[in-house]
């Protein structure tokens, strides 16, 4: 069973962030102590996110049909089929290499940092630095060094350019809708952090255009 670690810490994170326009979706969970945690674990916890952000779509959609101009909109709907979903351990380079903030480590595929700052539409720090927040979020999610800290990519096998290509291979396919946008161009993110000194499963994503 895994439960949700949400202090008043980690609400103001998720507000800062938002206020940034970062494009990541969070969710930090706690499996019960005598739990062991493994792929099913993690599997479970990426399902919990997803659930979450589905949630705030709708929460989202509800405060719009306030208003009278927006009372018929149609509300939106998100599938997700996690059986589909293959899960990739990252080694500890690849670990290492997401809690870098180096400009120059921008392009290279687990450049976490350049994704955190430049979303499509951009990002507004007034009231941190992109670094600040950056490792305040690291620190949330239980991303450091010396903890061997467990991380699955569950989107290292899409084909970024599935939409564009006429052969159909099912493995390469994205198993949820929700990584429509990212897949376009700029990019998905998907991964499940266990940090077995803190007891902590983390679940980040993220997926937009322009």
């Amino acid at each position: 069973m895994l439960t949700v670690v949400e202090q008043a810490a980690s609400a103001s994170l998720r507000q800062r962030m938002e206020k940034a326009g970062c494009a990541f979706e969070f969710l930090v969970l706690a499996p019960e102590a005598s739990e062991a945690v493994d792929e099913a674990r993690h599997r479970q916890a990426v399902g919990l996110l997803f659930q979450h952000i589905e949630a705030q779509w709708l929460e989202r959609h509800r405060q719009l049909t306030l208003d009278p101009r927006y009372v018929e909109a149609a509300p939106p709907t998100m599938d997700w089929d996690l059986n589909k979903a293959i899960a990739k351990p990252l080694n500890r380079d690849e670990v290492t290499r997401l809690m870098r903030v180096d400009k120059d480590d921008q392009q290279h595929t687990y450049a976490l940092y350049a994704a955190f700052c430049e979303p499509p539409y951009g990002t507004r720090f007034a009231d941190d630095t992109p670094q600040a927040l950056f490792k305040e979020w690291l620190d949330l999610l239980g991303l450091e060094d010396d903890a061997d800290v467990v991380v699955l990519n569950w989107v290292d096998n899409f084909n970024v350019n599935w939409t564009a290509s006429d052969k159909h291979d099912s493995a390469r396919e994205p198993w949820s809708d929700y990584f429509e946008d990212g897949l376009e161009w700029w990019g998905v993110w998907c991964l499940s952090i266990w940090n077995p000194k803190r007891r902590t499963l983390a679940v980040l994503a993220a997926s937009t255009t322009d």
